[in-house]
Parts: C-alpha cells; structure tokens; sequence
C-alpha cells in the first residue's frame, strides 16, 4: 500500500512537473535575421578584441624594455609571463595553495613571478583577478575565500530543485554576493592598474546561445568601472565563468545567455601560436637592438589529470558522475598536449627560450569522498595544504603532457625548456 502511494505521487509529481515545465517561463525568441546578426556581431567582436589583446601585448614587450633599458640591461632578454588557471569547482582551493606556496620560493628564478597575463575558466576565473595583482594580500583573500566557502553558498531550490522548470539545483545568489563583496573597488582599481601597465586580465565563458567560448578583456571594463562606480558587469563575468551547468542557474549578459566556460574550454591563453609569432617578430621588428623576449607558459590544474580506475556501477547517476570524470581529465590532458606543442613551435618560429609548465594534484593525494556537495570544507582544506606543499617546491612543476601520470608514482619530471641554436 505504501508503494502504491509512493507511486502515484510521484507520477502525479512528474506529471505537474512537465505541465509547468512547459508553461513556467516564457521562452525567449528572437526573429532568425536578428539570430543571424547576433552570430555575426559575436564573430567581428572576437575578431577586434583578439586584435586588442594582440596591440596590448606589443605594448607589454615594449614597456618590459624600457625597463630594462633604464636599468642597463637592454640587451639581456627578459621573460614574458602567462599564468593559466583551469577550471575544478572547489578543487580550485588547490591552486590557491599552490599560488600561497610558490611565493614562498626562495630561488628567485622560480618564485612566483609579476605576470603579464593571467586568464581563468571557471574556477580559475574567481582566482585570476587576485594571481594578477599578485600581492600576498591579495592571494590571502582568495585563500579566505576557499576557507569560509560551505554549503551556504550553494542553497538547494527546496525539496523540489530537481524538477525541469526550476532554472538550477542550486541558488547562485550567495556566490554572487560574495564575489561582489572579494572584487570590491580596491581590486578593480587594481585591475585598471594593470591595464594601464598593459597587463592583462582574460576570462573565459560559454555562450549558450550561440555555442562559443567567449574572452573576456577584465581590464578596460575595470577602468570604465572605475570611472562609474559600478563593477556589476564585472561581478556577472566571474559569475557567468564559474556558473556549473545545471548546478547554478546561467547568467545573463547583453541579453545573451552565459554559462561555465569550462563547457567549452578548461583553460586558455588568449591568442594563437601564429599570432603570438607576429606580434613578438612586430616588436623586434620596431626594436631592432633587442634581443627576442623569452616565453614561459605556467599553468595550476585545479583537479587530477587521469581518473583512478574504479568499478562504475550501472545505474545511471554513477555512469553519468564516472563519464563526466573521464571527459574532464582527457578534456585537459589534450589541452595540455596542445600547449606543449604549442610552445616547441613557438621555440622554432621565434628562436627563443620557451618554457612550458604545469601542476596538477597528484593522483596519490587521498581526498575525502564529496560527490554530493559543491563546497566541501575539510576537501578544500586538504587540496590548499597540498598545492601550498607542492608550490614550494619547484620541481613539483611538470611539462610532458603527453604520458598519463601512473597512480602513485613519485617520479619526478624536470620542466622541459624549448631551446633552439
């Protein structure tokens, strides 16, 4: 009997559930030649600004050269500095930790280095503002924003936040609030700072709309921010980066929808191989007496790169989690590969030092199991304590990409540095 009634609410339940899935909300429409106009606006947009940022870095290699002029050193070559940080949810209390650890570095050739730019997907996004300015104060911040983050900030719809007319599992409100209250004007004056100094600052998210990865340029809406008193459009690009499919809701920006960039991609740097190739050859090219600048490409992993082998039951929520662990860490892995590839190109094309590194949780560390819950304290407390153990030291940095990491293994891999004679 108690079967039967379970049974019939839960068909009544379903069925109240596709009728007000259908009549909720209105749908959003718009008319297929305003459709077409939207795609082509993203396409010369994507265009102008990959010219910006490609105007900003030969500004960037010019001002690094002027400071070394002034301080008689023009002709050593300097380094041009790219941190990335990839997406994770609450794994990114790692790369925090790994951030806290790497300025405790006493080798001056490998601490933590002033970086030129600093690009972020999702997780990576809430981070990449705080790794820009690169203070121990601001690092701190992010830091006590990892610790204070619990459940609280990822408030469940009610007993029915599964149904399909709710717009997430989660409210987004208080992640909302929280980076309005971390990005405050200080931090945007920070970032303007940057800019002005033609450092960058990229963010990535997903257009649900039209199905691109969008690049957002954070510094030139930090100088008009500035100038307004507003950073809300700020606030809604971090939120829009760090937004879990289905776990929060989408965020709308210029009526169009935006969602988790590592939807699309785990991490990036922001221009091609070709034209990073053009713009340094265009600065030596105006610079006849400098020497061509060094590359290195640094980039934290928040997250392991291989899934440890575990038997996957057959029902359909522990195929789904298992499916979606697989595609994220061979999603990355061969980002990875691309990058390292990437940068033994751009060793040949600019006959230049290029190195290329990257960091990852070792797949030995022991976590404890939180399948259930976006913010997991004692997990984010053990995944900072290991990225602070393993960004002190420097050999904990990696570049082969290519072999899968054994489960385990304690082998150390030295930073491969593409020099070409």
């Amino acid at each position: 009997m108690r079967f039967g009634h379970s049974f019939l609410v839960c068909v009544a339940l379903c069925a109240t559930a596709i009728h007000l899935a259908s009549c909720a909300s209105p749908p959003r429409t718009i008319t297929a030649e305003a459709f077409e106009e939207r795609i082509a606006a993203h396409e010369a947009q994507s265009l102008a600004q990959r010219d910006r940022i490609a105007a900003r870095l030969l500004q960037r290699l010019e001002t690094r050269y002027a400071g070394q002029k002034a301080l008689g050193r023009e002709d050593q070559p300097f380094t041009y500095e790219i941190l990335m940080l990839s997406s994770g949810g609450q794994y990114g209390a790692f790369g925090v930790g790994v951030l806290q650890g790497w300025s405790q570095v006493t080798d001056a050739t490998v601490r933590r280095p002033d970086f030129d730019l600093v690009t972020g997907v999702s997780t990576g996004a809430l981070i990449a503002p705080f790794g820009l300015l690169g203070t121990d104060d601001s690092i701190q911040r992010i830091s006590q924003l990892y610790h204070e983050a619990s459940d609280r900030m990822a408030l469940l719809r009610g007993l029915l936040f599964f149904m399909p007319w709710q717009p997430s599992f989660f409210d987004n409100r208080p992640l909302a609030e929280r980076i309005a209250a971390e990005v405050d004007m200080e931090t945007v004056r920070g970032i303007a700072e940057a800019h002005a100094q033609h450092r960058k600052l990229l963010l990535g998210s997903t257009d649900l709309d039209l199905g691109r990865f969008r690049i957002w340029d954070l510094g030139p809406l930090a100088a008009l921010a500035l100038e307004t008193g507003d950073a809300g459009n700020l606030h809604r690009i971090m939120l829009s980066s760090a937004s879990i499919p289905a776990a929060f809701p989408p965020v709308e920006i210029e009526g169009a929808l935006y969602a988790d960039g590592a939807a699309a991609q785990a991490a990036f740097v922001g221009l091609d191989q070709q034209e990073i190739v053009q713009v340094f050859r265009e600065f030596v090219a105006r610079n006849p007496d400098a020497p061509m600048p060094r590359l290195r490409f640094w980039v934290i992993v928040n997250g392991y790169l291989d899934t440890r082998p575990e038997l996957t039951r057959a029902t359909w929520a522990p195929v789904i989690r298992r499916s979606v662990a697989v595609l994220t860490s061979y999603s990355m892995r061969v980002t990875l590969r691309h990058m390292q590839f990437g940068a033994g190109l751009l060793a040949q094309d600019l006959n230049t030092e290029v190195d290329f590194r990257y960091i990852a949780v070792p797949h030995d560390l022991e976590l404890p199991e939180s399948r259930h819950r976006l913010f997991d304290q004692e997990l984010m407390r053990r995944l900072a304590a290991e990225g602070f153990r393993l960004g002190r030291d420097p050999s904990s940095w990696r570049s082969d990409a290519l072999a899968p990491e054994i489960p385990g293994s304690a082998i150390q891999m030295e930073p491969v540095r593409f020099d070409v004679p």
